[in-house]
């Protein structure tokens, strides 16, 4: 393969972004896969926004994350296929310009909550921050690439096999195109 074919898989938190990614690595070879997860940062009271009235920070921004530190570890990847995965990825002008392939997973307000409610979050999430700060944030960054052309979009209600056979299809179908 010629050029590296960089998949972006972003989107709501709690819709399956992270399964998808995972699986995709049992799928093909010479794949890897970086979480924007492993890219907030360490010392996060000098970088995200406080919340006072939480006693807590706001961790689904953009500025929560190091992207600078994730481009880093992007140009550090030797694979054919790089997978990222995370839900404001679509923020970074660099990721979009990178990517052959972006998905974003959609839910709905309650099921996104019912999922999210299940996880244990470190710092612990005070209650109101989910109503207040992540489900607006998400909203945000749905709007922002809703009438983009390039995005496929994946419903989190769907089942995991189904989107991430979504998800193998389209890569398949780019690597033949590709080839061409």
């Amino acid at each position: 393969m010629a050029k590296r074919l960089v998949v972006v898989i972003a989107g709501v938190t709690c819709g399956g972004k992270t399964t998808i990614a995972n699986r995709l690595i049992n799928t093909f070879n010479s794949i890897s896969v970086l979480h924007q997860d492993d890219f907030y940062y360490t010392k996060y009271e000098d970088h995200l926004e406080s919340i006072p009235e939480l006693n807590y920070h706001a961790w689904d921004k953009i500025s929560a994350y190091n992207m600078d530190k994730m481009m880093i570890a992007i140009d550090s990847q030797t694979s054919d296929i790089l997978v990222l995965e995370g839900i404001l990825l679509l923020d970074d002008i660099r990721i979009l310009n990178l990517a052959d392939l972006i998905f974003f997973t959609v839910l709905d307000k309650e099921i996104c909550w019912s999922r999210r409610e299940t996880r244990t979050y470190l710092p612990p999430e005070p209650p109101g921050y989910f109503d207040k700060y992540a489900w607006p944030e998400y909203e945000k960054h749905l709007e922002m690439i809703k009438n983009k052309t390039n995005v496929i979009f994946l419903n989190g209600v769907d089942s995991i096999d189904f989107n991430t056979s979504v998800v193998v299809n389209q890569i398949n179908e780019l690597l033949l195109n590709l080839k061409k």
